[in-house]
């Protein structure tokens, strides 16, 4: 409501300062036409002073000369202009021809890029309201992430059910130029002018576990039986209390592994339940022993490296581990389990 009575209120200034201007026109025209029947008097009354004879018809013949002139006399009155841009409103009076040289005329700045109406050649014979909508351009960079691709790769040597990263994954980054079009401050219009790679997504490699795991063996006797039998075996060696680097579980040691239980859960996880299982890596038997944790508990007792032992065996030196450390021995696997 304020901005229709400003304008109005400025419509209303102009139009008093158009009158103004009439006037003021008027008054000019009025001593123009005294001056011009002064000057058109001097002669003919010379004339008359030479002796010259003037009749009555010389007095008529100047008055319609003077009439003939005043007739070709052209008034023209100002308009009132007015300009709306943006939130901004404003009124001038302005004797211009057209729309463009009025705009020049009160000060009103545009450029090419602008939309004008009415048009900017549009001729002004009335009173008219002028819209002036600025019109720009920029230019603007947008960035976005490309996402990376993840890659399976099947591992024979890897447990059937579990997962190695090989390779971690990258995103990769795209840019953006834009050409912008405002109106009035506003976007009106988007435009993409350029795309550019600007790093390229590097995928992401999984090893994929396809190895089966190791037949389900016997159950086995408890721990004191187990102890019992192995230290008998033992005392029944004939020149050694170790068997040589050589020796294997018996087919009736390996049947004795457990089928349930926290070990045998524990193995399953660690080895695949493969209690002779010799990878290579430095870790042997059912719990993955190293060669020096194996001996540190006393398993060297019951054989040279854990895998030569039975699973009884080797629970039993894993529960030597476990009661100065802990499950933490096994940290993967336990955690995994729920163990601690």
């Amino acid at each position: 409501m304020a901005r229709v009575m400003k304008g109005r209120l400025a419509k209303g200034i102009a139009q008093v300062l158009a009158l103004a201007l009439v006037v003021g026109g008027l008054m000019a025209f009025v001593v123009t036409q005294r001056g011009a029947e002064a000057t058109a008097s001097a002669p003919a009354a010379s004339e008359v002073t030479a002796g010259e004879t003037a009749g009555p018809g010389a007095d008529l013949g100047s008055s319609v000369l003077q009439l003939e002139r005043a007739s070709q006399v052209t008034v023209e009155l100002p308009k009132v202009v007015t300009v709306t841009s943006g939130p901004y409103t404003r009124s001038f009076a302005t004797q211009a021809v057209n729309i463009e040289q009025a705009l020049r005329e009160g000060g009103v700045q545009f450029d090419d890029n602008d939309t004008i109406s009415p048009a900017r050649d549009a001729a002004i014979t009335a009173d008219v309201d002028v819209t002036v909508q600025r019109v720009d351009t920029a230019t603007e960079t947008t960035t976005k992430e490309l996402p990376f691709e993840t890659v399976k790769v099947e591992d024979h040597d890897l447990a059937e059910g579990k997962t190695s990263v090989l390779a971690e994954g990258r995103t990769g980054e795209q840019s953006t130029t834009w050409t912008v079009t405002t109106v009035d401050g506003e976007e009106t219009d988007r435009e993409a002018t350029a795309t550019e790679t600007v790093r390229e997504p590097v995928e992401r490699r999984v090893a994929v576990g396809t190895k089966k795991p190791e037949p389900t063996p016997a159950p086995t006797p408890s721990r004191s039986a187990a102890q019992s039998s192995a230290k008998s075996s033992t005392s029944s060696t004939s020149s050694s209390s170790t068997p040589s680097p050589s020796a294997k579980p018996s087919k009736a040691s390996q049947a004795s592994a457990p089928t349930s239980g926290a070990w045998q859960a524990l193995a399953q996880c660690e080895s695949g339940g493969n209690w002779s299982i010799n990878t290579g890596n430095g870790y042997y038997g059912g719990l993955q022993f190293s060669a020096s944790s194996w001996a540190g508990a006393g398993g060297t007792q019951y054989a040279p490296l854990p895998h030569q032992a039975t699973p009884a065996q080797q629970i039993a030196t894993a529960e030597v581990l476990r009661a100065n450390g802990g499950w933490g021995h096994w940290p993967a696997c336990s955690s995994q389990l729920g163990l601690r």
